[in-house]
């Protein structure tokens, strides 16, 4: 354990002194542009841990805001880096202040003699999930905020506009001017980022300087590489330059360096059509720095001006815009403050109104992916009570958001609640309070449902009255919560904060922003589904810090446990795959397919077919022989398609039956399941189901499997397949299983064809006392 971390308030001292040092603009300019700031086709390459955060250039900003700026140059450039330098060096300490609460947590648990204390969530304190919360990824792209900002506010409309004028679609084209105009600047000015395209430059001066060279001299090599990337800005028209001397072009120069600087950040009123509403807007998001200004912002948990007034007046023409991501951010959360806290009376009809569009964007997302058919909103649920033979029923809950897909059903449940600053500030009683209203109400919810749709003792109805039918094969009920709000540190709270029994599932908790993302990659609804599956089953043992590092996971390698890893940590680089292909595409970017991997990604098109046949077949153990199916590596799927081309050509050709099987794996960690194929010579449907289904049930008990799934095609068939049967039952030991296994696989490769079997007869496998039709023949 390190004693020598400082803590928060020392670094937070020296960090406001060193913001209100002259020139302190300059640096902080520069180092927005080189942190904020990159090429779309690289996105992929950057390292986000050698710049700052955007929480950390708030907390940067709202110490600068409150006073006024100080535009004087300085007397060297190189004092500009050397207060670059050390902004770094005290963000990393900051940073590095958050393990004090851990080290002396951890220490305590070492020296307790309470093995419960050990156990329970030792680090579910507010206080352990302060840094997640403040460090975590942001995990909303800027153009997500515009997308749903009318969608947000629909119903508030009038409100908005006759209180603060304030109108949707006008602030929706101001901003994105906004940062056009910003981001044609930055383009202009040539700059390049050495972070990002010689991010070892220190280590490359060193490689080709002389051996003898001076210290000295390569820090002063290092600096001015520093300064090249920002070249442009030095140069002088030629009218100006030609009538000064040496000493007055140099002055010039970096005069002008300086003025240019702050103009990249700059957008004037004429920058904007009149029909805009320029000067509401302005009114809105803006304010003049001036002494004693957010002073309420004194700790970096505190409320900061700049993120709801991310806009700098500097004059009644020129307006600074230092992120323009925050004023992204802010027109989609401010208009609710300003309803709520100026307005008490609207108060019960803004709360009615979040509610309301909440539900309605996310049923707009997930009816898309599972059809409007399987996709029903505000589901009463209503348990049933037999009193002398009448119907009577009694009201238990309802289901924001129900969806269907075959043996598998979704409960969703929509909440508006966001993270409150004092949660944010430690107070343990305040972010679960939090927490409670956003998440867990709404899972404990979710239990309550998904135990009514398995007891199957309850009867569900639409708004309007309808009962919807739901499918008795039905046996899993996922329960997913969703946000309305960004929701910051969202998996490390449920991870920390979720109260459950131990018997009960985990809930998939996502904001409105990551659903978008989901549903975007997941289209497909056995896809979504699968995902939903494995996000919850894996939950204890993968960890990333957002919803899009466990996507992004996901499409490059599948959420899969491995072979002696008990816990998986997703890195950051994950989630980058994603804002290198998403991003371009949703902003309308020209970028290269080159350093895109999401486009080639578990592309293997005769899987995919064969899913799709699968997927039409009408059988309700559909969606989980399509689970089992994706549960195979590319390798597993690569030998599934040849085995099938292999026999189907075999029979063509030889007119002959041929099978081939999959044994399950020999590893622990993968699902013990086997497959079968069987390429029938004839065309009777009815005896293939029989030698099918036979023969999957010696296999699977001679494998000692505990699900096993059968394929058969018929040999003058254009189908893939004509037959499926799935068996799951879990392995057990039986004397006349291993009798009837010997006998109808005494030679490899093949089964004897015993005689077609009725439906009502008992079945030829022996392994148990029923009808053909209630055992081998059920699920076919």
């Amino acid at each position: 354990m390190n004693s020598n971390i400082r803590i928060r308030e020392e670094i937070i001292k020296d960090l406001k002194h060193l913001i209100h040092t002259e020139g302190y603009i300059y640096a902080l300019c520069m180092i927005l542009v080189e942190d904020f700031y990159g090429d779309p086709n690289k996105i992929q390459e950057v390292n986000p841990f050698n710049k700052i955060s955007r929480n950390e250039a708030c907390v940067l900003l709202g110490f600068l805001i409150q006073n006024e700026i100080n535009f004087s140059l300085p007397s060297s450039p190189f004092i500009i880096q050397d207060l670059k330098k050390k902004t770094y060096e005290l963000m990393q300490e900051l940073q590095s202040s958050f393990m004090i609460p851990y080290q002396k947590d951890l220490k305590k648990l070492i020296n307790s003699e309470n093995v419960q204390e050990t156990q329970n969530k030792p680090f579910s304190h507010a206080t352990h999930l302060m840094e997640p919360i403040f460090y975590g990824s942001h995990g909303v792209y800027d153009f997500q905020y515009l997308d749903f900002l009318p969608k947000k506010y629909k119903y508030d409309t009038d409100w908005l506009e006759k209180n603060r004028q304030f109108y949707l679609e006008k602030s929706k084209k101001i901003v994105t001017q906004i940062k056009g105009v910003l981001e044609e600047k930055i383009e202009n000015s040539g700059f390049y980022s050495l972070k990002d395209l010689h991010p070892g430059i220190d280590e490359l001066i060193q490689k080709y300087a002389p051996a003898d060279c001076p210290t000295n001299e390569l820090q002063m090599t290092k600096k001015m590489a520093e300064l090249h990337q920002y070249s442009s800005l030095f140069v002088l028209p030629e009218p100006i330059a030609d009538g000064l001397s040496d000493s007055e072009k140099r002055n010039a120069s970096w005069k002008a360096f300086y003025n240019r600087l702050i103009d990249l950040f700059v957008v004037k009123r004429t920058d904007f059509d009149q029909e805009l509403d320029i000067d509401s807007f302005f009114k809105n998001f803006s304010f003049s720095p001036q002494k004693d200004f957010n002073m309420g912002f004194k700790d970096i948990v505190n409320y900061n001006m700049i993120t709801s007034l991310p806009i700098l007046k500097l004059d009644e023409e020129r307006y600074f815009i230092p992120i323009s991501s925050l004023l992204h951010e802010a027109i989609y959360e401010s208009p609710y403050y300003w309803m709520f806290e100026t307005d008490p009376a609207y108060r019960d009809q803004l709360a009615e109104n979040k509610g309301r569009v909440g539900e309605e964007i996310a049923y707009e997302f997930l009816s898309k992916v599972f059809g409007e058919k399987n996709t029903f909103k505000n589901i009463q649920i209503k348990s049933l009570k037999a009193e002398q033979s009448t119907r009577k029923v009694k009201d238990v809950t309802d289901i924001d958001i129900l969806c269907v897909l075959g043996s598998k059903a979704l409960c969703v449940q929509v909440k508006s609640k966001k993270l409150t600053i004092s949660a944010r500030s430690g107070e343990d009683s305040k972010l679960k309070k939090d927490f409670e209203g956003a998440i867990q109400h709404a899972y404990e919810q979710g239990i309550i449902s998904r135990k009514k749709i398995l007891s199957r003792d309850s009867i569900f109805f639409t708004p309007n009255g309808n009962e919807i039918k739901l499918s008795e094969a039905i046996d899993d009920a996922y329960i997913m919560c969703i946000t309305l709000e960004n929701y910051p540190a969202l998996t490390s709270q449920v991870s920390s904060l979720l109260s459950k029994a131990e018997s009960d599932p985990y809930p998939l908790v996502l904001s409105i922003f990551d659903l978008e993302l989901v549903t975007h990659y997941l289209s497909d609804p056995y896809d979504f589904m699968y995902y939903i599956r494995q996000r919850i089953t894996l939950m204890d043992y993968f960890r990333a810090e957002n919803e899009i590092g466990y996507l992004s996971y996901h499409l490059q390698r599948k959420l899969w446990s491995l072979p002696r890893q008990n816990l998986v940590f997703i890195g950051k680089d994950f989630a980058t795959a994603i804002d290198r292909n998403y991003y371009p595409l949703k902003a309308g970017l020209k970028v290269s397919d080159e350093g895109d991997i999401m486009k080639t990604l578990w592309k293997d098109e005769s899987f995919d077919k064969f899913c799709e046949h699968i997927k039409t077949l009408d059988q309700p153990k559909i969606t989980d022989i399509i689970f089992y199916l994706l549960d195979l590596s590319g390798v597993g799927r690569n030998g599934l398609m040849m085995l099938i081309k292999d026999r189907k050509s075999l029979t063509s050709i030889d007119g002959k039956d041929h099978n081939a099987t999959i044994p399950p794996p020999r590893d622990k960690e993968s699902p013990n399941i086997g497959f079968t194929w069987m390429s029938f010579a004839s065309g009777d449907i009815k005896k293939l189901e029989t030698i099918v289904g036979n023969f999957c049930l010696a296999r699977k008990y001679k494998s000692k499997a505990d699900i096993w799934i059968g394929f058969g095609s018929l040999r003058n068939s254009k189908n893939i397949i004509d037959l499926i049967c799935l068996i799951e039952k879990p392995w057990e030991y039986d004397a006349d299983s291993e009798k009837v296994t010997k006998l109808l696989l005494s030679k490899p490769g093949q089964i004897r064809s015993p005689k077609k079997i009725g439906r009502n007869e008992k079945c030829p496998c022996n392994l148990t006392n029923l009808k053909y039709k209630k055992c081998c023949g059920k699920n076919m």
